[in-house]
């Protein structure tokens, strides 16, 4: 018979008449067949039940002729699933393991509030907190929702609070020494300092963190750095807000290395992880940030110090970052000296001198010393070299101690480290006179791929010289192949620019000396630009009168305008692309470094003046641009930061050859925009330190210049 089966608590089966019954007829009490139920008759105990039975026979002999009846009488019931889990639980018992429950975390908080409590690590790692999701919450950044507050990771170590008893939660064939586990809070610096260098007072209380005791021990931790829980943590802001991250790096396969254990051979290097604990710090709370100078740090900040350790107090403690940088370097080069994680190792010191650059540390020993040392370990590594370009010298070529790479995935890191490198150099001394670590020509490298292919490992034509753009060709920077071009790679193609703007501006004497063609005197450019000029009005001694300067000023003026269509506006439906947004900004800072040895802003008929008035008005109309948008300008890169200031410098310059002038109209427009562009830096400093220092810088020099402060 058809039966509806239908899941019921068996209130009667343990007493009752009809307990002892097991005729298979007999039905439960209170369980009648549908049809009885719908008819409201009093029902027997037995399957089919009597009513049916009468009823059907009742039909089958008065039914009319034709009308064929089923043999067996419709009864259908609902079929009685025991309950395999017994009686339940009476409310008494469960009110007292209610109340032992909350008795016992009672018991926990006032161990961890009481201050003669000992913490000391246990042998066996606790159960999650049920309450563990109640934390309160800290949004601190965009895209990090619920961020846990600085205060509440006293406990990001796996350590269980104090007297938790946990022996039912021991791990099988994890040790019971002390030695096995992650170091206590007291060993960690970084995390006690927290309250140190809040001047708010905090809580009483202290918090746990989500998802407390359920990370698994790893054996073997490196025991300088952070607990597993906050190293995944930062890794992860640093590949979320990081403008690079996701280019030095392939994500979903770094991510899968983090998984292995610590004495893993493929688990990242422990100078890798530091680095990225530094720089991951500046997006994230879960750390305290690096404390800005003090007043004893003025005159290197005003100064822009080389040596700024002599300023530094005796009794300054180094910040979160600032140890794991220093741990990061230490490491990098022990591993550097063993010859283990080379690839590895140039990529935390590129991470490093990121953190230096940020911190406005760039023009100074350590960052130049940094990012001077990863390039000349990436010589010998072969990182700036594709196949085809060895020496032709006598001697047998040396081979890079590094294997060949693997696939794709592998050969690209490489590529883009070296570029990203590269990028760092070039960007970091566009504006100052020291000569670079690595000459252009010595650089032979295929141009990234597109992030998509980057990402998702696959290629679409086979890559070779010939279909691939390289850094040889020449027309490598006024064209651009819609299948191979993004936002990195113009990206890259601006650093290149810039590089030949530096090397030009830096060799022109002594390449004239030299008889160099490119740097002679030339009487085809003759009229090209003004007579007036800066040396001694002799214009055969004028640079812009020769075809290396000419051929560099077509680039710099045709660079953005040979950008494809899709990829001319880096500000789309509020979203901003930091790659070309950079890449936008820098063929107008290549003009201003290009021109404003040249220019003369009190001269109305000046070429060169007129070329950095307007490319630093076209900066000024993409930091407009940025600023209405949404946009944290914070995630930007660290380059728009100089570019914004440099752009400034230029206006500053306007802005006191108006006041000469005495045009009211061009000084009040034009102290409005080197206003913005201060106000812009602010903005940009309030994480960035960089730029902060830029904020200072340009205001001091619109304030000495000008005899009025943009920012009061």
């Amino acid at each position: 018979m058809p039966k509806i089966a239908t899941v019921k608590q068996d209130s009667a089966s343990g007493s009752g008449p009809m307990a002892s019954v097991s005729h298979p007829n007999v039905l439960k009490r209170n369980q009648a067949c549908h049809q009885c139920r719908r008819r409201k008759l009093v029902r027997p105990h037995f399957r089919p039940c009597s009513t049916c039975v009468r009823s059907h026979a009742h039909a089958l002999s008065h039914a009319p002729a034709g009308v064929v009846l089923p043999e067996r009488p419709e009864c259908t019931f609902d079929e009685v699933v025991a309950n395999s889990a017994g009686a339940p639980e009476a409310p008494k018992n469960r009110y007292e393991k209610l109340e032992n429950r909350i008795n016992e975390l009672e018991a926990m908080l006032r161990d961890q509030n009481s201050p003669s409590a000992n913490r000391s690590p246990q042998s066996c790692l606790s159960p999650p907190l049920a309450h563990s999701s109640s934390l309160p919450t800290y949004s601190g950044l965009p895209g990090v929702p619920n961020s846990t507050p600085p205060s509440s990771f006293h406990s990001l170590n796996p350590e269980p609070p104090q007297g938790y008893q946990s022996s039912s939660f021991c791990f099988p064939g994890v040790a019971s020494s002390s030695e096995s586990f992650i170091s206590p809070v007291e060993n960690h610096p970084e995390v006690v300092n927290i309250s140190q260098t809040n001047s708010e007072p905090q809580s009483a209380t202290p918090l746990l963190t989500p998802g407390f005791g359920s990370d698994l021990f790893w054996p073997g931790w490196p025991s300088d750095l952070p607990s597993p829980s906050l190293v995944r943590h930062l890794v992860e802001v640093f590949f979320a807000f990081h403008p690079h991250a996701s280019r030095l790096f392939h994500v979903p396969t770094f991510m899968a290395t983090l998984n292995f254990q610590p004495t893993h051979p493929n688990f990242p290097s422990h100078a890798l992880l530091h680095a990225i604990c530094a720089v991951g710090s500046l997006y994230s709370m879960a750390v305290p940030p690096t404390p800005p100078p003090d007043k004893s740090m003025a005159p290197a900040l005003i100064q822009d110090e080389i040596f700024s350790n002599r300023y530094k107090r005796k009794d300054y403690i180094d910040s979160f970052a600032e140890k794991h940088v220093k741990l990061a370097r230490k490491t990098a080069e022990d591993q550097l000296w063993a010859g283990r994680k080379l690839l590895e190792c140039v990529q935390a010191m590129l991470i490093i001198t990121w953190w230096y650059w940020c911190n406005a540390r760039y023009v100074r020993s350590p960052a130049f010393v940094t990012i001077a040392q990863a390039i000349r370990v990436a010589v010998p590594l072969g990182l700036n070299l594709d196949a085809p370009f060895y020496p032709i010298s006598g001697c047998q070529r040396a081979s890079s101690p590094l294997p060949p790479p693997g696939n794709v995935i592998e050969e690209e890191i490489r590529r883009n480290t070296f570029w990203l490198l590269y990028a760092m150099e070039r960007m970091g001394g566009c504006n100052n006179g020291w000569a670079l670590s690595l000459d252009d020509q010595d650089v032979v490298r295929l141009l990234p791929i597109k992030g998509v292919n980057f990402d998702l490992a696959v290629s679409t034509i086979t890559w070779s010289g010939s279909e691939r753009q390289h850094s040889l060709a020449k027309d490598l920077l006024l064209l651009h192949p819609g299948d191979q071009v993004d936002s990195f790679n113009l990206y890259i193609k601006g650093t290149i620019l810039l590089s030949r703007v530096k090397a030009y501006n830096l060799r022109f004497r002594s390449k004239r000396f030299t008889g160099d063609p490119a740097f002679a005197y030339a009487s085809t450019y003759a009229e090209v630009w003004e007579k007036d000029s800066d040396e001694a009005r002799d214009g055969a001694a004028d640079p812009r009168r020769t075809s290396g300067f000419i051929e560099i000023d077509h680039i710099t003026s045709m660079f953005r305008q040979s950008f494809p269509l899709h990829l001319r506006n880096p500000i789309r439906d509020g979203s901003v692309d930091s790659h070309l947004y950079t890449a936008c900004l820098m063929p107008h800072i290549a003009v201003i470094l290009l021109h404003d040895p040249h220019a003369h802003v009190s001269c109305p008929g000046c070429v060169s003046a007129f070329k950095i008035l307007e490319a630093s008005r076209s900066v000024l109309d993409l930091v407009y641009a940025v600023r209405s948008t949404s946009f944290d300008i914070t995630l930007l890169d660290v380059f728009c930061a100089c570019c914004w200031f440099i752009a400034g410098k230029v206006l500053v310059r306007f802005w006191q050859a108006a006041q000469d002038a005495n045009s009211e109209e061009q000084t009040l427009a034009l102290r409005a925009q080197v206003e913005y562009i201060i106000s812009a830096l602010a903005k940009l400093g309030e994480r960035v330190p960089l730029a902060y220092q830029y904020f200072v810088m340009l205001n001091d020099v619109a304030s000495g210049t000008c005899g009025v402060g943009a920012v009061e």
